[in-house]
């Protein structure tokens, strides 16, 4: 009579085989979830890079054409401060008064700490039409349809009480006198004491970036 394997042998066999198999599938799914959580997380990380190059070209570009857009103001800002400008409204006539209206300060202004004046870090960013930038109303401020750019500016004055200047007050320089038209600015004698005037310009482009450029100018 031929032996057989005991009955609960053979089922324990079964049942070890059938463990292994299901211990073998689930290795498997936690090495897919493994898989597709890295996966996922480099798919994340490329969009993120994507991103950030995107934004450092726009960046680079609203820079580029800013610094263009920062001579245009500071330009703006001199004709009117040199009572030039061809809008008589925006010139800077009596320079030991501040004058809101023209953006102009005869006390210097409070700054951050960049230097920046508060009354121009405050200006509210403008808003968007299909076209560009839509005015604000600030005194002086330009828009520039082609580059997408709003430009405003501040001038003050380096002094601490309004009034007509001195050393106990303000920041002065010497002031010699020469003859005009002349090649050389030959010297003709006689000075004065001036004050120093900031004019500092703000330029809002696109997606709210934002640029500011700073002059020091020696006034007469």
């Amino acid at each position: 009579m031929k032996l057989t394997q005991p009955l609960h042998l053979h089922l324990h066999s079964q049942l070890n085989a059938c463990a292994s198999s299901t211990r073998q599938r689930g290795t498997a799914l936690i090495v897919a979830l493994v898989a597709l959580v890295a996966m996922i997380s480099a798919g994340f990380a490329m969009m993120r890079s994507v991103d950030t190059v995107n934004m450092s070209a726009n960046n680079y570009q609203f820079l580029r054409s800013a610094q263009q857009g920062v001579d245009m103001a500071i330009n703006e800002a001199l004709m009117a401060y040199m009572q030039t400008h061809p809008n008589l409204g925006l010139r800077m006539m009596d320079r030991n008064i501040d004058n809101a209206a023209v953006a102009y300060w005869a006390v210097q202004q409070p700054t951050n700490a960049d230097g920046i004046p508060n009354n121009l870090l405050a200006l509210t960013a403008p808003t968007w039409s299909a076209s560009g930038p839509v005015a604000t109303g600030w005194p002086g401020e330009q828009i520039d349809n082609q580059s997408r750019q709003l430009r405003r500016y501040v001038v003050d004055r380096l002094c601490t009480v309004p009034g007509v200047a001195d050393a106990n007050n303000c920041r002065l320089y010497d002031f010699e006198y020469r003859q005009e038209g002349s090649k050389d600015a030959v010297y003709i004698g006689g000075a004065e004491q001036l004050p120093f005037v900031r004019i500092t310009v703000r330029i809002d482009g696109p997606k709210n970036s934002v640029a500011y450029a700073q002059m020091f100018l020696k006034a007469e």
